[in-house]
C-alpha cells in the first residue's frame, strides 16, 4: 500500500556534504603529486588520472535504507536497482559519489500520484559493482536502465545525475520531463579543482586531461551540459541552491539559460545535500512531474 512507504523528509533532518572525489588535497598526498610531477610527470598523470575516476562509497544516513525494505529490488548489467508502485515510469539518478536511497523522499509523493519509480545505483556506486566511473559512463547507465525499463515519462536528477541525463539525452534517450536539482553543468571545471586539490599545474595537469579524454572517447568541452542544453526540447525544471558550495548555484542557472523553456528555481541556506530533503523542493519537482497529462499506465 502506499501510506506503508516511509518518506525520509519526516525521518532524517541530517545535513550530508557530497565531495565529488577523495580528501586527497592536504598533506604528503599533495607533497607525494607535486614531486611526481617533476620527477615522473606521465606515471603522476597516469596515477592522477586514475584517482580521478575513483569513487568513494558512503554509508546510508538515517531513514534511507528503509524505503528499500517497501522497494522491488532486481538489477540491471550488474548495478542494483529498485522499484516502487505502478503506472509511467519516473527514474531517480543519484549524483558521483551518491546512492539511490539519497533521493527516498521522491518515491512515495510519486508513488502516490499514480507513477512507477525506479532508482539505481550506478557502476562504482552504492551496491553496484565497481570502484571507478565517469560522466559519460554514469549517462551510459541511466540509458541503459531506460533501455531495460521501455518508456521512461520523467527524470528526477541530483548533483552529476543531471549533467549525465543531459549526456544521455543527447545520446538518444528519450523521456518526457525532467527535474534536475543542483547540477553541474561543465567537467573541466571539476577537472581543475581535482587537479589543484592534489597539486598538479602545467603540463601534467594536461596529461592528466588528455588520459581522461582517451578513456571516455570525447574531449571536456563535448560534455558541458550548458552546451547539449541548447539543443534539448523536453521541459525541464532547475533547482538549486544559492548557498551551494560544491556546485555553484551558477552552474545550474547557465543549464536554465541554456534549456528553451527550461525553468530555474532557486532556494537558500539547503546546500548542495539537504535541498533533497526539503519539503518544498520536494513538492516543486513531483509537481512538475506531474503537471501535465501523463501517458497510459504502463504494467510493473
Amino acid at each position: 500500500m502506499t501510506d506503508q512507504i516511509p518518506n525520509p523528509l519526516q525521518t532524517s533532518n541530517k545535513s550530508t556534504n557530497v565531495r565529488f572525489f577523495h580528501k586527497t588535497g592536504s598533506g604528503w598526498v599533495t607533497g607525494a603529486f607535486k614531486a611526481g610531477s617533476r620527477l615522473a610527470p606521465d606515471l603522476t598523470a597516469a596515477v592522477a588520472a586514475r584517482l580521478f575516476f575513483t569513487t568513494r562509497r558512503t554509508a546510508p544516513k538515517n531513514g534511507e535504507q528503509e524505503i528499500l525494505s517497501h522497494a522491488r529490488s532486481f538489477r540491471i548489467d550488474e548495478m542494483a536497482a529498485w522499484s516502487w508502485g505502478r503506472g509511467p515510469v519516473v527514474l531517480l539518478v543519484h549524483g558521483w559519489n551518491g546512492r539511490a536511497t539519497q533521493l527516498g523522499g521522491f518515491v512515495s509523493p510519486l508513488v502516490e500520484r499514480g507513477y512507477r519509480v525506479v532508482a539505481f545505483d550506478a557502476p562504482g556506486h552504492g551496491d553496484s559493482a565497481g570502484h571507478q566511473s565517469s560522466l559519460p559512463e554514469m549517462a551510459d547507465s541511466i540509458r541503459s536502465v531506460a533501455s531495460q525499463l521501455g518508456d521512461v515519462y520523467g527524470v528526477i536528477a541530483h548533483s552529476m545525475g543531471g549533467a549525465a541525463t543531459t549526456l544521455a539525452l543527447s545520446d538518444g534517450m528519450e523521456i518526457g520531463r525532467a527535474v534536475f536539482i543542483s547540477p553541474p553543468s561543465n567537467p573541466q571545471t571539476f577537472l581543475d579543482f581535482f587537479s589543484r586539490a592534489v597539486g598538479i599545474s602545467g603540463e601534467v595537469r594536461q596529461r592528466v586531461q588528455d588520459r581522461v579524454e582517451r578513456r571516455v572517447g570525447r574531449r571536456m568541452s563535448q560534455m558541458r551540459a550548458d552546451e547539449i542544453a541548447r539543443r534539448m526540447s523536453i521541459p525541464l525544471l532547475v533547482i538549486h541552491d544559492e548557498d551551494d558550495s560544491h556546485v555553484p548555484v551558477q552552474f545550474g542557472r547557465s543549464i536554465a539559460i541554456a534549456w528553451p523553456g527550461a525553468t530555474l528555481v532557486t532556494t537558500e541556506g539547503l546546500g548542495h545535500q539537504r535541498i533533497l530533503r526539503a519539503a518544498h523542493v520536494n513538492d516543486l519537482a513531483v509537481g512538475f512531474i506531474d503537471a501535465q497529462e501523463r501517458p497510459a499506465q504502463a504494467a510493473a
